[in-house]
């Protein structure tokens, strides 16, 4: 019987795994160039983005589907357009924000406007960007100790920070845990 319920977990195990890499390899990852990388941190250089964003309030999870809503149609083309990864979420001054990556064929110009107020479109500028990869529960932002982390591993690195954390999610909420992947970045320059 013990060998029955290790065989059970084992097969449920590798088929999260799977499903969960098919998943996620099915979707357009936000186009970024690796420039160094020493285990969990990478230095990156992303170039400028489109996005539909809207601001959140601290319990309000409706951010997520005002986006979605934009992505299924509720646009001036009234298109779908597809997922991509990461969905960012960000805080400055007390307010947070998400943000859907728009597919790379999307051009600037052909942004459809959104039809919901509280959604916008913005481009981001290109930059440098300090990655730390973690897995764990999508919380509202990255844990301390990796947001220490990645902040000693820019100094040490003689990099300046720029901006605020922006958090990156990667994965659906029903994906265990253990097998999520989220990053905290931070926008960086060389000193």
């Amino acid at each position: 019987m013990f060998k029955l319920i290790i065989l059970c977990f084992l097969v449920l195990s590798i088929t999260a795994c799977s499903s969960i890499k098919l998943t996620r390899a099915g979707y357009e990852e936000a186009s970024h160039q690796v420039i160094i990388r020493e285990g969990p941190i990478e230095l990156r250089h992303y170039s400028s983005l489109n996005l539909v964003q809207t601001k959140m309030k601290d319990t309000d999870d409706s951010g997520f589907m005002r986006l979605f809503r934009y992505i299924d149609g509720n646009n001036s083309s009234k298109s779908k357009i597809a997922m991509t990864t990461p969905v960012f979420t960000s805080e400055n001054n007390g307010e947070r924000s998400m943000s859907f990556v728009l597919p790379e064929k999307i051009k600037k110009e052909n942004v459809p406007a959104p039809m919901n107020e509280a959604v916008q479109t913005v481009t981001s500028k290109s930059g440098l960007y300090a990655a730390h990869r973690y897995s764990g529960r999508r919380i509202q932002g990255a844990p301390i100790k990796i947001q220490n982390q990645l902040r000693e591993w820019i100094k040490n690195n003689d990099l300046q920070s720029l901006g605020k954390p922006i958090n990156a999610f990667y994965d659906t909420p029903w994906t265990p845990p253990f097998l999520r992947r989220n990053e905290l970045l931070i926008e960086v320059s060389q000193q």
